[in-house]
């Protein structure tokens, strides 16, 4: 298959993944506004007309209330909207800013005044501090709070924690990449879990857990939501907890921006075991770049989204992946690797009774190894225990981009597509499962 052919599969793929959740009421990617409408004494108002707009888009959705007053108005980005009512009779009511948020339903209720349609009546409807429409627990973090909270490595899924009934550990600040967070929700296993990013599939095969979740960067998630307990089927494929997030789209108005973060070991205190055994500060380097950009193409209709992030990153400060402590090597090597040294200072070696007269030279070879910095492969011990604990750099590199289109081709029909892409090698000097424990022990 020619590349070609392959992109376009991949899209009509996407978009097919894209309709096919458009039939739910309510989904991983979206949330919805209801109530029920009423005139001042609180009598329900049958046939009013509803008009959700979003603010970011101008995107309008029009329905009916039925014989209860009732409406829904399901499958809104999240966002900010305002609401119209509109019947004969009663004047126009009006609500600004009102919060759509995902996976959830906010709920308002309109009462409307007698009077001429040509007259408005705007209110504040205020944040909805409460979720009545469910049983469902959890917390919605927005963008805002996502980028502006300090991250030890830029990575959404260290404030998981947040969540009431999220626990995990303190996120160790010179971990090697990512560093994404496992979380035990109600008690639960890290590996009960489940990942979403805009709707997809975003768990590792092997444990169903975080450590290799390839994340967008904090000014590219629009929200993103844990719940604990109690969700419907709809999120489930695991009993712990349901995590989704969801990147940026473009709005009628442009908006982007730049940013970089440096992270230099010249800023940091040298850790104190490093002190004692009187080994250096290790290098910890982790330099950040990015920018973002998001607007129309055309006003009302077709809008764009994108991102790129590049990561350089050198770290020998890891406890886990490039921190050696106490490792036995043999007492009384040193930087001396000749043949005659080392039989003299290991004299005498027997070989069936007899004094070793010379060394196999594939351990000879072995021993005289250099790494590139020109350290020796197995390193020299101090002279006073034969151990040795030092520092060996390990290296992360990553890009990363987002696009996301999103186009309205008529009143009851939106596509969108979503792209994220992230390529991240990574040299870990103790290599280990998910980079979670060393290979060489005391």
């Amino acid at each position: 298959m020619s590349m070609r052919n392959l992109v376009t599969s991949l899209t009509l793929v996407c978009l097919l993944l894209v309709c096919s959740v458009a039939v739910m009421p309510q989904s991983q990617t979206s949330g919805r506004i209801a109530g029920t409408i009423t005139d001042e004494k609180g009598a329900a108002l049958p046939g009013a007309t509803v008009t959700v707009t979003n603010k970011a888009t101008g995107e309008a959705h029009t329905v009916v209330a039925d014989e209860s007053g009732h409406y829904i108005v399901p499958l809104l980005p999240p966002g900010d909207y305002s609401v119209s009512v509109t019947t004969a009779g009663f004047k126009t009511f009006l609500a600004d800013d009102i919060k759509v948020a995902l996976t959830e339903t906010t709920t308002l209720d309109p009462s409307l005044v007698v009077g001429a349609v040509s007259e408005t009546v705007t209110v504040d409807a205020g944040p909805q501090l409460v979720q009545t429409e469910g049983a469902q627990l959890g917390r919605v973090v927005d963008s805002r709070t996502v980028a502006e909270l300090p991250l030890a490595t830029r990575n959404f899924t260290q404030i998981l924690g947040l969540s009431a009934g999220a626990a995990t550990y303190l996120p160790d600040n010179t971990s090697v990449g990512r560093n994404s967070q496992n979380i035990s929700v109600n008690g639960g296993r890290v590996t009960n879990n489940n990942f979403q990013i805009n709707g997809i599939d975003a768990n590792s095969m092997g444990t169903n857990s975080a450590p290799s979740l390839a994340v967008p960067a904090p000014e590219t998630i629009q929200e993103f939501k844990v719940q604990t307990s109690l969700y419907d089927a709809t999120f489930g494929r695991s009993g712990g907890g349901n995590i989704q997030a969801v990147t940026k789209s473009g709005g009628n108005d442009f908006h982007g921006g730049g940013y970089g973060f440096l992270r230099n070991a010249r800023w940091n205190a040298n850790n104190p075991f490093l002190i004692a055994a009187g080994v250096a500060r290790p290098v910890l380097t982790r330099k950040v770049l990015g920018g973002f950009l998001g607007g129309p193409i055309k006003q009302d209709k077709l809008f764009f989204f994108g991102s790129f992030q590049a990561t350089r990153e050198r770290n020998g400060a890891s406890i886990i992946n490039s921190l050696s402590s106490n490792v036995l090597i043999a007492p009384g090597l040193t930087d001396n690797r000749s043949e005659a040294n080392l039989l003299a200072t290991f004299h005498p070696l027997t070989l069936l009774g007899a004094p070793a007269t010379s060394i196999n030279p594939t351990a000879l070879a072995l021993l005289n190894a250099k790494l590139p910095n020109g350290q020796f492969l197995i390193p020299t011990p101090t002279a006073a225990n034969g151990t040795y604990t030092g520092s060996t750099p390990s290296v992360f590199d990553e890009n990363q981009f987002n696009a996301n289109i999103d186009y309205r081709y008529n009143d009851r029909n939106n596509f969108s597509f979503k792209f994220f892409y992230s390529n991240a090698p990574q040299t870990l000097v103790l290599p280990s499962f998910l980079g979670g424990g060393r290979n060489i022990q005391k």
